[in-house]
């Protein structure tokens, strides 16, 4: 009798190690954000820079055509981070305290970070890279849920050097120092070899979740020589034919629906074949930088890549890649003290120089304006989704999504129940949408009950269906755009439609009550100095026979 029992028993246990066994595993997750990086800075978005890396990923997964951010870092990665509109999680402005709750700077706790939710589903909580959400002593990576962080911060690319009025800029690991040698390293490798060593140690027998945050391809214009080397000459041409030679990629690609429009050319672009030999030379130089900081973070990717096949791990990973907002406009010479700083040669470690706006208007070919606006050039990013056991290879989808639809798409992967408590603490609800039946199914666009919104600094956008209502401010006049047929915004349409921004308007003024979001003008003279002093370099004077260095 004893031994049948104990068959029994033992038959049972089999059995249920056999369903425990089978139970799908949940997925590694690995979220890439590039920085200052072009709606066409990849291959697969149109480029000619060299990104093997993440083109291969495109090729066998999933692009969109419509992948929103927020204009600008620190509040694109306070959506991204948590779900939450930017205003809702405490970063309304930047990273800078306005002296309101949605205005503080950092991010609040009632706003869960991916870390501290995918940590609940027993994931090992990785970073590495650019945080720019949180306050003194507070909201800090190690305090929102990352088990491992190595923190850098914007600045130079070779050293800690003085890049802020004397601060030194810090790097970190697990939120104590982390001292290197000038001239023995470059931030966009030392990003890549702490997220690549961090999956080395995580735990084999649990999920982990990376949140892998390069620094590039972000100002000053710093990179190695041997990646520079591979441009030399490329971009001799200038910026006119650059893009015209990516909008033609772009529309062999399927990025470009063949019915949309393509973005005008600003009045203050400068023409390139009215500059001098040595401009343009100097001009053509800093794309070469530019190109070569996208490289070299293509190939850290690469690395990461490495590091999955060799552990196994790529079986059962899912890779996002997306950028924190459209390429910028600004000027680093004219913008704060910018000319003084620089004491060497464009690329190398005592220059201080930036993309800006004549180059910025090819990265963000075929679009309109760029970062800090709410016009296309300026919230629209590359996304790519990578997961071979799930999506099918080669996939490009409009999409329509946006940075507060990651949070409940990992949470949906994961298996994870968003807590109603937390800690003692009632969280935010999440604003936005899971991804996966975009991702997954045979959605083309994500289906939604209300409009998406957008607010910074007094610029503001909503975007319905195929409608887009946008303003800049000083302004407060709205523009109308149909970007079913008109994805540049080339012809505004409001003074047609005035039912449609009436509908629009009034959810805006609706979702700004509930979200924090107050009128600029109310907060312009808390604006630091710095910021306003940004907000003017992105406007450059119209000239006729060039411009000096």
């Amino acid at each position: 009798m004893n031994k049948v029992i104990l068959t029994c028993v033992g038959a049972l246990m089999a059995i249920q190690g056999f369903a425990q066994n089978a139970r799908p595993a949940k997925p590694n997750i690995i979220l890439i954000l590039a920085d200052d990086l072009g709606y066409s800075d990849l291959g697969a978005y149109g480029s000619e820079i060299k990104t093997p890396n993440l083109d291969r990923l495109a090729n066998e997964g999933l692009r969109l055509k419509e992948f929103y951010n927020n204009s600008i870092c620190a509040p694109t990665r306070a959506s991204l981070l948590t779900g939450q509109y930017q205003h809702k999680a405490g970063v309304g402005y930047f990273a800078n305290d306005l002296g309101l709750p949605a205005y503080q700077g950092y991010l609040n706790k009632e706003s869960l970070t991916l870390a501290e939710v995918l940590k609940t589903q027993g994931y090992n909580t990785l970073m590495s890279g650019k945080w720019h959400v949180a306050g003194k002593d507070v909201s800090f990576p190690w305090q929102r849920g990352f088990d491992h962080v190595m923190m850098s911060e914007n600045g130079s690319y070779f050293d800690q050097g003085d890049y802020e009025g004397g601060k030194k800029r810090a790097y970190t690991i697990d939120g104590k120092p982390y001292p290197l040698e000038a001239g023995k390293f470059y931030q966009t490798d030392v990003i890549t070899e702490n997220a690549v060593n961090f999956l080395d140690q995580s735990a084999k027998d649990k999920p982990f979740f990376l949140y892998l945050a390069y620094t590039a391809p972000h100002w000053p214009l710093h990179a190695l020589p041997e990646d520079i080397a591979k441009y030399k000459g490329r971009y001799d041409k200038g910026w006119d034919v650059l893009r015209a030679e990516r909008i033609k990629k772009q529309k062999e690609l399927g990025i470009i629906d063949g019915n949309s429009t393509i973005s005008e050319k600003d009045a203050d672009i400068y023409n390139w074949n009215k500059l001098s030999f040595d401009q343009r030379s100097q001009w053509a130089k800093k794309m070469e930088i530019f190109a070569a900081m996208v490289d070299r973070l293509d190939q850290g990717i690469g690395q990461v890549l490495n590091k999955l096949k060799a552990t196994g791990a790529d079986k059962n990973t899912i890779i996002l890649f997306i950028s924190d907002n459209g390429a910028p406009a600004e000027d680093l010479v004219k913008w704060y003290k910018g000319a003084v700083r620089n004491s060497g040669q464009v690329g190398t470690i005592g220059s201080y120089e930036s993309q800006s706006k004549n180059w910025s208007y090819a990265s963000n070919s075929p679009l309109k304006a760029f970062k800090d606006y709410m016009y296309e050039g300026g919230i629209s990013s590359p996304f790519i989704a990578w997961y071979p056991a799930k999506i099918k290879p080669g996939t490009l989808k409009k999409g329509t999504g946006h940075i507060i639809d990651i949070a409940p798409t990992f949470y949906e992967l994961a298996g994870a129940i968003y807590p109603k408590s937390y800690q003692g603490i009632t969280p935010n609800a999440l604003a936005g949408k899971s991804l996966l039946p975009v991702l997954f199914g045979n959605d083309n666009e994500l289906k939604r009950d209300e409009p998406l919104f957008w607010e910074r600094a007094g610029n503001r956008a909503v975007r319905a269906g195929k409608w887009k209502l946008v303003s800049t401010w000083p302004g407060y006049n709205w523009e109308l755009y149909n970007l079913e047929t008109d994805r540049g915004e080339t012809t505004n349409v409001a003074r047609q439609n005035h039912d449609v921004v009436s509908r629009l308007s009034v959810a805006y003024f609706d979702w700004a009550k509930r979200t924090g979001v107050v009128d600029f003008a109310t907060l312009e003279e808390k604006e630091p100095q710095s910021m306003k002093e940004f907000r003017k370099s992105k406007v450059q004077e119209v000239v006729s026979e060039g411009f000096g260095f």
